[in-house]
């Protein structure tokens, strides 16, 4: 690989990472979602700068190029991030059910409050 690429690539993931640093200062963005994006960068830049090691497990693995191993890793990593998603999204529902159970529940006993007030009030 041409060492202007490796350091585009270097550049690039280390702007990346200091973006997503930023986003967890400001608090748009969780430790726990930064982490993996964290990881990404690191290993990105460990793939960029050992190549050899690498090409060495793409071809065990039967991977013939080092771009369709890139892809492959890709594509697991996006695997691993939508099932992550997907499970903080099924924690929300759940909470915004009890949630919504609840305020339904309190707003009952608000009105069972109001009509006994308002009974004792008459008597």
């Amino acid at each position: 690989m041409p060492i202007k690429l490796i350091i585009l690539i270097i550049l690039s993931v280390l702007i990346f990472l200091l973006y997503v640093l930023k986003n967890v200062k400001k608090q748009q963005l969780n430790i726990e979602n930064a982490l993996i994006w964290i990881l990404l960068s690191v290993g990105i830049i460990i793939c960029v700068l050992s190549l050899n090691i690498f090409e060495s497990i793409a071809h065990h693995l039967g991977i013939e190029t080092l771009s369709n191993m890139t892809f492959f890793v890709g594509f697991i990593f996006l695997i691993f991030v939508i099932f992550n998603i997907t499970k903080k999204i099924s924690i929300q529902n759940k909470k915004i059910t009890n949630l919504t159970q609840e305020i339904a529940l309190l707003k009952k006993e608000v009105k069972v409050n109001e009509v006994k007030q308002k009974n004792n009030k008459t008597n």
